[in-house]
């Protein structure tokens, strides 16, 4: 009777065996699969992310080489002309064109639309060329502009006359009024100093 085992009691340790050998095989080969296949998947991921982004033929085809183009920078400042580069580290643009507040209050400004639409190398001081190179981290976004909007009227105004006028206004109303005002206030405050 002492060779039996009760009832209660642990089971025979040949009969244990096989299970624990059986269960620890089947647990590596299990995270072995899912390790290689989570390796797999996050390589592909990886992959189609690295094309998709680093790509800059994707969006470089988007450009529309007959039209301008407006890109808007981080600080507000916006430039109009046509991008002739683009990558994931710069854009390049050329006939370069910007906007200039004409008036000295920002919330009059917005008010009347007062601006003057510049360009590019004729009145900065430090004459540049009609070329700039963009990092594309100052980028918020870029857009091509039909040829019916006003700056790119304004522009090929430009091209047509380009000695007329260093610089063209893009409300014309208001910038007939504001050269007469300041051509009547100016010979009035020189002939009090005069006499």
């Amino acid at each position: 009777m002492q060779n039996q085992p009760m009832p209660g009691g642990p089971a025979p340790v040949h009969s244990q065996r096989p299970k624990r050998r059986l269960s620890f095989s089947v647990k590596f080969l299990r995270a072995e699969m899912f390790t290689v296949l989570l390796g797999a998947a996050l390589l592909l991921a990886a992959v189609a992310l690295y094309a998709g982004l680093a790509s800059p033929d994707a969006e470089s085809k988007q450009i529309n080489a007959k039209q301008y183009q407006a890109v808007f920078l981080t600080n507000g400042q916006v430039y109009f002309g046509k991008v002739t580069d683009l990558n994931n580290k710069y854009l390049v643009l050329n006939n370069v064109f910007y906007i200039e507040n004409n008036s000295s209050d920002s919330t009059t400004a917005t008010q009347n639309s007062n601006y003057t639409l510049r360009k590019l190398g004729t009145t900065e001081l430090h004459l540049p060329e009609d070329k700039m190179i963009v990092n594309r981290e100052t980028v918020t976004f870029w857009e091509n502009l039909k040829d019916t909007s006003q700056v790119v009227t304004k522009i090929n105004e430009y091209y047509k006359n380009p000695s007329s006028s260093s610089s063209t206004d893009t409300n014309a109303s208001q910038s007939t009024t504001t050269p007469q005002n300041t051509t009547t206030t100016t010979p009035t405050t020189t002939k009090p100093a005069g006499q």
